[in-house]
């Protein structure tokens, strides 16, 4: 089976380095699965998981809050400007950040702000299976 090399990292660090077979995201233009020997691509990603299929057959899932994928020669990047694992999402925090998103959701002052810091919360209590 193809393969290709997978890099996730945050502004601050590399999160994850390894052998994937697919990997799906969802950019602001809408989801998208990458294979191996796909054109090269470059996508703004949106709040979301990314699902990285790993060539051993395990799947690692991450909570991605925005950033970038690079598809080129043989090799994804995921740029993000953070990146968490499921178990090591606060589930407590991802709740109460939740909470104080939902309700802001309709004060003109805070309403883009909120529908994104929900957003980011759903994302981590979703992958953590708290939803």
């Amino acid at each position: 089976m193809a393969e290709m090399q997978v890099h996730i990292v945050s502004a601050t660090r590399e999160l994850y380095r390894g052998e994937a077979s697919a990997v799906y995201a969802r950019s602001t233009e809408g989801e998208i699965g990458i294979l191996p020997g796909h054109q090269p691509i470059l996508l703004a990603l949106e709040i979301s998981p990314v699902k990285v299929e790993e060539a051993g057959g395990d799947t690692a899932t991450w909570a991605v809050h925005q950033g970038f994928l690079e598809y080129r020669d043989g090799t994804l990047t995921v740029l993000a400007d953070t990146a968490e694992r499921p178990e090591d999402i606060d589930v407590e925090r991802a709740r109460s950040a939740r909470d104080r998103a939902q309700q802001h959701l309709g004060d003109p002052d805070y309403e883009g702000n909120a529908r994104a810091d929900l957003r980011r919360a759903e994302i981590r209590l979703l992958l953590a299976g708290e939803s």
